[in-house]
């Protein structure tokens, strides 16, 4: 998928985000792992993606922003299942530093 074709399939009007953030955003679209395979499958077409992952057309850059860190806290938890190590706190933990590395993605892209 192109950049282009994500921001017409997932954004208001003719917003668009930053390189940065769509090279994240496409990272979970192409991912062939266990989370991606359950969840949407690696067969999964564009238009399935944007609609599963952030809602279709009805985002702005921030709240694909706030989609795309709760995918990738998703992600996380489901590669951490099961390990003793992932305590609650650490999880958290966690989810702090990647919503924070999407806020700073989206600032650094307005």
């Amino acid at each position: 998928m192109m950049k282009h074709e994500f921001e017409a399939l997932a954004l208001r009007g003719n917003a668009q985000i930053g390189q940065v953030m769509y090279e994240s955003i496409e990272h979970f679209y192409m991912s062939g792992n266990d989370y991606h395979r359950s969840h949407g499958g690696i067969e999964e077409t564009k238009e399935a993606f944007v609609k599963r992952v952030f809602g279709g057309k009805v985002n702005t850059p921030k709240t694909i922003a706030k989609k795309a860190a709760d995918e990738s806290n998703k992600e996380n938890r489901w590669a951490l299942r099961g390990n003793p190590s992932a305590g609650k706190k650490e999880l958290d933990r966690h989810e702090t530093l990647i919503r924070s590395h999407y806020e700073t993605m989206l600032k650094h892209a307005m």
